[in-house]
C-alpha cells in the first residue's frame, strides 16, 4: 500500500493530455472532484491532523522545560518591632527542567499513538478509494442514466405507434376496442416511465456537477467494444488473499486493535512508580526596599534594609507512586483491558467480512462479463421474437397484447444490456477496492474505454435522433 498520499490527478495523467478527446473524459471529471469535492478534501486535511497524534505521543518521553517570571509589589508591617514596614519590588525568574526516567504509561502512550496513526493511514487510504469510486459512479451514473432515457423514449414512441396502428384497425373494423385500450394502457405506462427516466438524468448530470463544482457540456461516451474479460488474475483465492492483507479496512481494524492493547499497557503503566530527573535554577531580586518605623537596632530591620538577590539550583530524582485513588486506576485498566480484547474481536470479524466482500465482488464481476454478452443477445432474441410477432398480428394469429409484451421485452433488454456494462465497470472497481489496491491510476485504465467520437451533449442531447436509431438498431 504504498502510495502517494496527495499526488494530484494531473500529474498522474500527463501522458493523456496530448491526445485527450475534445468532450470532457473521466479524467478530466477526475481533476476537477480532486480540487473541489468537500469529502474528499476533508478527508485530507484529517488525514493530516492525525499525524499530530504521533507528535503528542512521544512528547511524554522527551524533557519538558518550563519557565517562569513573578513581578511582586510588597508591603509588611511587623507590629511587634515598633510598626516596621517594609515597601518594595519583588522579582523572580525560575527555569524548570524534567526528564521522564521510568514512566512506563508514557512508553505504551507513545505505542498507541503510533497505532492510532497508522489507524488514520489506513482510513486516508480507503477515503482515497472512496473518492475514486464516487468519480467513476457519478461519470457512469450520467451515462447510464442516459442510456435509460434513450431507451424509455424509443419505447414511448414504438408503443404510440402501435397505439396509432390498433387505433386505424379499430376504425375500420378489424380489431376489438380493448387492442386499442391495452395499447392505450401501455402507451400511458411508458409515459410515466419516460418522465421518471428524463428526471432521473437531470438529477445524475446535477450530482456529478455537485462533485466537481463544474457544468459539464459534453462527455466521452462508452466504445462499443470493451475489454469484459472479468477479473485478472482469474483465481478467486489471489483476491481474497490481497484482501486480507492490504484492504484498509481490515489495516485500521488491526492497528485499532493493537492501539487498544497499548491503552490497556498504558492504564497498567499509570498504577506503577513514576520516576524522572529534575532540574530547577530561580533569581529572586529585590528592588531597594523601603524600611520605617521600628528599631534601627533591630536585626530584623536591619536584614531587610540589606536583603540581598538570591540564585538557587536544584537537582534531583522525583519518584512518585499513586498508592490509593478510590480506585479509579484500577478499574480504568480492567475497562481498557475488556475493550482491547473487544477491538481483537472486530478484527477478526472485519477480516471474515472482507474476505467474503472480495469472494462476492469477484464472482459478481465474473458473472458481469458473461452477462453483458448474454444481454447483447437478449436483444437480438427479442428483436426477433417482436418480428415475428408483428407479423402474426398483421395475419391476425397474435393480438396486441403478445405484440405490447414483445416490445416491452425488447426495450427491458436493451436497458439491462446498458445496465450490464456501467455495472461491470462498477463492479471491477469495487473489487479492486476490497482488495485495497483501488487508486487514481485505475480510471486512467477505465478512461481508455471511453470512445474519442461518441459524445453526450448533456443539455442538447440529441434523444430524437438517438431514440429513432435504437428502435431499428439490430445490435
Amino acid at each position: 500500500m504504498k502510495r502517494s498520499s496527495l499526488t494530484p490527478l494531473g500529474m498522474l495523467m500527463a501522458l493523456l493530455a496530448a491526445g485527450a478527446v475534445q468532450a470532457a473524459d473521466l479524467t478530466d471529471v477526475a481533476n476537477a472532484a480532486w480540487d473541489y469535492d468537500g469529502t474528499w478534501r476533508a478527508d485530507r486535511k484529517t488525514w493530516e491532523a492525525e499525524q499530530e497524534t504521533l507528535v503528542q505521543g512521544r512528547a511524554a518521553l522527551l524533557p519538558t522545560i518550563d519557565a517562569s517570571h513573578r513581578h511582586s509589589e510588597i508591603n509588611q508591617t511587623y507590629e511587634s518591632t515598633g510598626d516596621l514596614e517594609i515597601d518594595g519590588r519583588s522579582r523572580s525568574t525560575s527555569v524548570t527542567l524534567t526528564q521522564p526516567l521510568f514512566r512506563l504509561d508514557a512508553f505504551y502512550g507513545y505505542k498507541e499513538a503510533k497505532s492510532l496513526t497508522s489507524v488514520a493511514q489506513a482510513e486516508f487510504y480507503q477515503s482515497r478509494q472512496d473518492f475514486v469510486l464516487r468519480v467513476a459512479q457519478g461519470y457512469f451514473g450520467v451515462l447510464r442514466a442516459w442510456d435509460t432515457l434513450v431507451s424509455a423514449q424509443a419505447e414511448e414512441k414504438a408503443i404510440s405507434r402501435q397505439l396509432e396502428q390498433s387505433q386505424e384497425r379499430f376504425d375500420v373494423g378489424l380489431v376489438a376496442s380493448t387492442d386499442v385500450e391495452e395499447a392505450r394502457a401501455a402507451y400511458d405506462l411508458a409515459r410515466v416511465n419516460l418522465i421518471v427516466a428524463e428526471q432521473e438524468f437531470d438529477i445524475a448530470r446535477d450530482q456529478l456537477e455537485t462533485l466537481t463544482g463544474r457544468k459539464w457540456e459534453t462527455l466521452a461516451e462508452l466504445r462499443d467494444d470493451l475489454p469484459m474479460e472479468g477479473p485478472q488474475p482469474s483465481k478467486m483465492n489471489a483476491w481474497i488473499d490481497k484482501a486480507a492483507y492490504q484492504n484498509p479496512q481490515i489495516l485500521a481494524a488491526r492497528y485499532s486493535a493493537k492501539a487498544a492493547g497499548f491503552t490497556a499497557d498504558r492504564q497498567l503503566g499509570a498504577m506503577l512508580p513514576k520516576v524522572q530527573l529534575f532540574a530547577e535554577y530561580q533569581h529572586n531580586h529585590n528592588t531597594d526596599p523601603s524600611v520605617s518605623g521600628g528599631d534601627p537596632g533591630n536585626q530584623l530591620t536591619q536584614f531587610y534594609s540589606t536583603q540581598p538577590d538570591t540564585n538557587s539550583k536544584t537537582i534531583g530524582i522525583e519518584v512518585t507512586v499513586p498508592l490509593f485513588r478510590g480506585g479509579g486506576l484500577n478499574s480504568q485498566r480492567k475497562q481498557a483491558a475488556l475493550l482491547a480484547d473487544a477491538a481483537g474481536q472486530r478484527y477478526q470479524q472485519t477480516i471474515r467480512d472482507i474476505s467474503q466482500q472480495a469472494r462476492t465482488f469477484y464472482r459478481t464481476v465474473e458473472a458481469d462479463a458473461l452477462r453483458v454478452e448474454a444481454r447483447r443477445q437478449a436483444i437480438r432474441s427479442t428483436r426477433s421474437a417482436l418480428e415475428a410477432t408483428q407479423s402474426g398480428y398483421e395475419v391476425g394469429t397474435r393480438n396486441v397484447v403478445d405484440v405490447l409484451n414483445a416490445q416491452q421485452a425488447l426495450y427491458a433488454a436493451q436497458r439491462d444490456y446498458a445496465n450490464a456494462r456501467y455495472d461491470y465497470i462498477l463492479d471491477t472497481l469495487t473489487l479492486k477496492s476490497a482488495a485495497g489496491e483501488l487508486d487514481v491510476e485505475d480510471l486512467v485504465a477505465v478512461n481508455d474505454w471511453l470512445s474519442g467520437q461518441e459524445t453526450l451533449d448533456l443539455y442538447n442531447p440529441d434523444l430524437e435522433g438517438q431514440s429513432e436509431a435504437q428502435m431499428f438498431s439490430p445490435r
